[in-house]
């Protein structure tokens, strides 16, 4: 039975071959040099597979470690809170655990199950979670007292949204946690070295503390201009929590209209996505559904 110095170096050395394939991932991502992005694939899929061993060794030895359900479970290596009621947190994938880029998996904490969006992308040996906690919700409650090495167990994943590449344009519109599934469907297109499609992702929120993946969108869209357009809004553009903020102001929903016409977007070439709370997604159907687009929605709420 390996000891506890053991485990304390095997879990150290996940994390960090955790954090330097995430590095790799983004790094590619960004990447328009196509063979400087070979090579980065090369050592991406050399690194997975040795994060892939590292946890599958913990599994074995941690003596914490509860057996597999159906599904999997995955340990909790990583927890960030961005705001009290906002958290950012990755588990360690099961091997056995696959899904598709903009799955949702349901989430077991103790006797306590609920749906998240997955925020990773098909190829990550980890599951990434944005999620908002709600005052007084009891899997909200168990979330906030969680911590890095605790157990989760999860679903099948399914439902979810779906990236659909027989339209050329892709409009996103989110608010908060929202931004997850389409996170989601970002990284696997960018990850597979695809082209021919455009990604325009609005993002609205009350705070400019509240976007979760606002620095990591930003690189992409700098790094691919071609392939996609990012639009960040706060709503109270006024209040102090927003001091410095230079982005755009507004309700997201709001804004939709006229990036429209702006992108020179039409129904006949563009695929609508609708993710957030159902205010949002009610006034984004009010303005699409009218012009002939198709829309595609999951409500939060």
């Amino acid at each position: 039975m390996a000891t506890e110095p053991d485990l304390t170096r095997g879990r150290q050395g996940a994390q960090q071959a955790l954090a330097e394939l995430d590095n790799l991932s983004r790094r590619q991502a960004e990447c328009d040099n196509e063979p400087l992005r070979s090579t980065l694939a090369g050592i991406a899929r050399r690194k997975s597979g040795q994060t892939w061993r590292m946890l599958e060794w913990l599994r074995q030895h941690d003596p914490g470690h509860t057996p597999a359900t159906a599904a999997g479970n995955g340990e909790v290596i990583e927890l960030r809170t961005l705001t009290p009621e906002l958290i950012v947190f990755k588990v360690a994938r099961p091997p056995e655990f696959q899904f598709g880029a903009g799955h949702s998996v349901k989430v077991s904490l103790g006797e306590l199950r609920r749906p998240y969006s997955i925020v990773s992308a098909p190829h990550e040996p980890f599951l990434e979670f944005f999620v908002e906690l709600v005052p007084g919700g009891r899997m909200s409650e168990q979330l906030r007292r969680m911590q890095v090495g605790d157990q989760l167990d999860l679903g099948t994943p399914k439902g979810g949204l779906r990236f659909d590449d027989n339209f050329p344009h892709h409009l996103m519109v989110a608010t908060v946690t929202g931004i997850n599934p389409f996170v989601s469907m970002l990284r696997d297109y960018l990850h597979s070295g695809r082209r021919g499609h455009h990604f325009h992702l609005m993002h609205g929120a009350s705070y400019q503390t509240e976007f979760g993946y606002r620095d990591e969108l930003e690189a992409l869209a700098a790094a691919h201009p071609d392939r996609l357009t990012y639009v960040a809004t706060v709503s109270r553009p006024d209040e102090a929590a927003n001091q410095g903020w230079a982005g755009s102001a507004g309700r997201v929903d709001t804004l939709v209209d006229a990036y429209l016409a702006d992108a020179g977007l039409a129904s006949s070439n563009t695929l609508a996505y609708a993710c957030g709370h159902s205010g949002m997604l009610e006034a984004v159907t009010q303005q699409l559904r009218p012009g002939g687009f198709r829309l595609e929605t999951e409500s939060y709420d």
